[in-house]
């Protein structure tokens, strides 16, 4: 059980780090004109998201599991367009990266995927608080 309780608690780390890191990606792609290294970025550490959400499903509560599927869904269409685009477009650093894409990011399953991600932290200081 503990060792679950690890593997779970390094998932759930990894997942807000990277959906951190994505939001702050997104926010330099945007200051930067919307520029083709920063889509870039954004591109890996959001396929990188993607690979550990897949992975982490096991240990998402069962109100939570919808909201990774959104996150997923939305990732999915993303990348799919994105790697279009990419292969279409053969974007240099520099150059402007942009693309149109229907699927809105789902705000509201992040944050309630978050708010379950931050639950499971503070149940883990707790109870590491109580053994001691």
């Amino acid at each position: 059980m503990i060792d679950s309780s690890i593997a779970k608690g390094m998932a759930n780390s990894e997942i807000r780090f990277l959906l951190d890191y994505s939001f702050r990606l997104y926010q330099e792609y945007l200051d930067s004109n919307k520029t083709f290294i920063y889509a870039s970025i954004l591109r890996k550490v959001n396929g990188r998201l993607y690979e550990r959400l897949n992975d982490s499903i096991v240990y998402l509560k069962d109100e939570t599991f919808a909201d990774a599927l959104e996150l997923m869904l939305h990732l999915d269409v993303w990348m799919t367009i994105w790697d279009s685009e990419y292969n279409e477009k053969k974007p240099r650093l520099r150059d402007t990266f942009t693309f149109d894409n229907n699927m809105n990011f789902p705000k509201s399953s992040v944050e309630k995927l978050l708010s379950d991600l931050a639950s499971f932290s503070e149940r883990v200081v707790r109870q590491s608080e109580e053994t001691k």
